[in-house]
């Protein structure tokens, strides 16, 4: 009789759990460590050989740009589903934020490809901001992304800097800038 071991039953099995697996693996890597990981570091996490790296994808950049595809994808229709950004971060979890920040950081921005989440979310800010307001949608969208992407990073830190903590009122302050500047709300209304 065959004994199966633990690892391989937890071992992805088929070429979309294969692919599946990989891309998660690379980009739970690329979000902690930034570009420096190996493609073999990348199928151990996803417990495959390495060599299927190569086959499904041929290259570590090629495998990035996939799963940051299908990450946007799955983001942008998050937002035509009128998901506010504030939302895309708590789907997408501080990984997503964390994996920009190091794209932007490692001047790595190519692997990203298409923005086609942001622009979801400009297309739905159009529908809101009238053709006087001095802000374009893609503005508002802009400072509502920096704000939420540099919250979803950086807000602890900035809590603990500043000798306090999160509360429920600092999370409803941002979603309030956020709502207003993507529903063409006047900056200075924003409490």
């Amino acid at each position: 009789m065959n004994e199966v071991s633990t690892s391989q039953i937890d071992r992805p099995v088929g070429k979309a759990k294969v692919k599946s697996a990989l891309q998660k693996a690379a980009l739970t890597l690329l979000a902690e460590r930034g570009m420096s990981f190996s493609i073999r570091e990348v199928a151990k996490l996803a417990r495959v050989n390495h060599g299927l790296v190569h086959r499904h994808f041929g290259s570590k950049e090629a495998l990035l740009k996939v799963a940051i595809a299908e990450r946007n994808e799955a983001l942008r229709l998050q937002v035509q589903g009128n998901s506010s950004p504030m939302d895309l971060t708590v789907q997408g979890g501080p990984a997503t934020a964390a994996i920009l920040a190091r794209l932007i950081l490692e001047d790595a921005t190519s692997l990203i490809g298409d923005h086609i989440a942001t622009k979801a979310i400009v297309e739905r800010a159009a529908l809101q901001v009238v053709d006087t307001d001095p802000l374009t949608a893609a503005h508002r969208t802009a400072l509502a992304n920096a704000i939420v992407l540099g919250w979803t990073v950086f807000g602890e830190y900035a809590l603990q800097a500043a000798g306090t903590s999160r509360s429920q009122e600092v999370e409803s302050a941002l979603r309030s800038m956020v709502d207003s500047l993507l529903n063409g709300q006047a900056i200075e209304s924003i409490s």
